[in-house]
């Protein structure tokens, strides 16, 4: 889209536009930047929390906002995602923050073997949310399975014992 549809959709005038950016290059680049600096606050926040419970249930927060709203648009992670796909250039910046995603919930969980999975299935639910907005009901329960992915092996261990 160029500058003066956008600032159309914006409402916004173009001369608006250029007094904040240079050209539209400028506008997305801040978009990036502010979804990467987003992305590592959240999961600087996430580490330092006391548990990992207590980490997977503010993550669960930030995710609850992904589906609070009525066309899933917040995280902006399927636009961006949708942008890396087509653009070589933006796909390596994109890569490294899904990688760090991926290394903190490992760390935060100390499971490395269920990490990446745990990820791919939020993004699976991201993308199916962005297509079907009423797939926001299912959220709990889909929370509680992940939850559930990432306990710690011994806690899930027992809590099987106990209904055999």
């Amino acid at each position: 889209m160029g500058v003066e549809p956008l600032a159309r959709e914006l409402k916004v005038t173009k001369g608006s536009f250029y007094w904040h950016f240079k050209n539209r290059e400028e506008l997305l680049e801040c978009l990036l930047q502010e979804w990467e600096e987003e992305t590592r606050a959240l999961f600087r926040q996430a580490e330092a929390c006391a548990s990992p419970q207590e980490a997977l249930q503010f993550l669960g927060e930030y995710l609850k906002k992904s589906v609070a709203s009525p066309l899933g648009e917040y995280p902006p992670d399927v636009g961006i995602f949708n942008w890396a796909a087509m653009c070589p250039r933006i796909a390596p910046r994109v890569n490294r923050i899904e990688r760090m995603r991926i290394d903190a919930l490992t760390r935060i969980t100390g499971r490395a073997d269920r990490a990446e999975l745990a990820y791919l299935v939020w993004l699976g639910f991201l993308l199916r949310r962005h297509r079907s907005p009423g797939t926001a009901a299912d959220f709990p329960l889909f929370f509680e399975m992940m939850l559930e992915l990432l306990s710690p092996a011994k806690k899930r261990k027992k809590e099987r014992r106990k209904h055999v």
